[in-house]
């Protein structure tokens, strides 16, 4: 069936329109054309006056609806929580598995691979979250998972994760040379995180094939002035896609502002999000703690952040109102550049032909109104 969204302003990802139509068939945009003009025969959509944009990608979704993926490394556990992100206009995503043992990664991979085969717009892939992490910056990880990476491991990660990690969080000080090498060469986006890297070590981690940083200012060597480390490579070098996390827990509203004159295109939101989206759990336990959800944070026992309680609406949200950034920015942010981030702005992240008909619609209060997965309507719950 044809159907043409009407009566909204259609961002798409470059360009804004008014007085026009979206219409999609078959799971796939078809074409962007004046209101005037829509077949006869296309549906009708009232948009009721609101913002018509690509769904959201948020390229590190850790879980939703009281389910945390690397502990529960199931098909059925990623619907549930894609299930949720529906909710906040997430329409496609990557997965994340935090720091964990050989035999869980595998079982994860297994499991996004089925998703992917089954929902090829929603599942774009694996994050890898660690596990080759520097242990003076592990986080919420548990420490007992991290370790060095060793080509006897990676022979069978990369076998068995071909196509389906895409995306990888490592400390490039932590992995030496002949490894980081291989998986550059592996065309696996390899980002810098949870790391002690000096500035002069990120510099030329990025020159070796580093595209990406990994939550900008969180879990990261900062901005020292006498010894500055990732966070202050990253705004100097401003030529790798950097995700941050606008909650306005993980970073002050004029850190996001900073990093957005130093980074412009390369800055895009992410969501790093707990179990707790969209689900009224107290908290997670990892192995020897628990993740608290509480004052609209995650976090540990003693306060320290533990991943987010954010969605994809919400960080848009944020950084027009919190931020002070222009809408078609934030927009953008929160799907364009993710899309490019994976080499699928083709497919996802932008309105334009032969995309998948993956739609959020919003109010001008930017609350959500509708969602479409291939183009197909989203039950949104009430």
């Amino acid at each position: 069936m044809r159907f043409a969204l009407t009566n909204g302003t259609i961002y798409t990802g470059h360009s804004m329109y008014q007085d026009h139509a979206l219409l999609f068939e078959d799971g796939k945009v078809v074409e962007i054309l004046p209101h005037t003009q829509v077949p006869k025969e296309a549906t009708p959509i009232d948009a009721l006056g609101g913002i018509i944009c690509p769904g959201f990608v948020d390229l590190q979704v850790n879980g939703g609806n009281g389910i945390y993926f690397t502990q529960h490394p199931t098909v059925e556990s990623l619907n549930t929580i894609r299930d949720a992100h529906l909710q906040f206009g997430t329409t496609s995503f990557l997965p994340t598995v935090i720091s964990a043992f050989q035999e869980v990664i595998l079982e994860t991979i297994t499991a996004v691979r089925q998703a992917m085969q089954a929902n090829p717009s929603t599942f774009l892939g694996m994050h890898l979250e660690g596990p080759y992490f520097s242990l003076e910056k592990a986080g919420a990880h548990d420490v007992a998972c991290i370790r060095t990476a060793t080509h006897e491991e990676l022979d069978i990660l990369l076998a068995a994760g071909q196509d389906v990690i895409n995306y990888l969080t490592l400390a490039p000080e932590c992995v030496e040379e002949s490894v980081l090498q291989r998986l550059v060469d592996s065309g696996i986006v390899l980002s810098a995180g949870h790391s002690m890297a000096t500035y002069d070590q990120a510099m030329d981690f990025f020159k070796k094939g580093v595209t990406a940083v990994t939550h900008l200012y969180n879990a990261m060597s900062g901005l020292d002035t006498k010894n500055p480390g990732l966070a202050a490579a990253t705004l100097d070098y401003g030529q790798a896609w950097t995700g941050i996390i606008v909650d306005g827990e993980h970073c002050h509203p004029a850190a996001v502002r900073l990093a957005k004159k130093a980074l412009n295109e390369k800055l895009l939101l992410i969501s790093d999000c707990a179990a707790c989206v969209n689900s009224d759990i107290e908290y997670t336990q990892f192995g020897n703690f628990r993740s608290y959800y509480r004052n609209g944070r995650c976090e540990t026992e003693d306060g320290r952040l533990a991943g987010s309680a954010l969605t994809m609406l919400k960080a848009v949200q944020n950084t027009v109102q919190l931020v002070g950034l222009p809408l078609d920015e934030a927009l953008r942010m929160a799907t364009l550049y993710p899309a490019q981030v994976l080499k699928m702005e083709e497919k996802v992240g932008q309105l334009v032909p032969g995309a998948f008909a993956n739609i959020a619609v919003l109010h001008q209060d930017l609350t959500l109104q509708q969602v479409w997965v291939d183009g197909q309507p989203v039950a949104l719950e009430a």
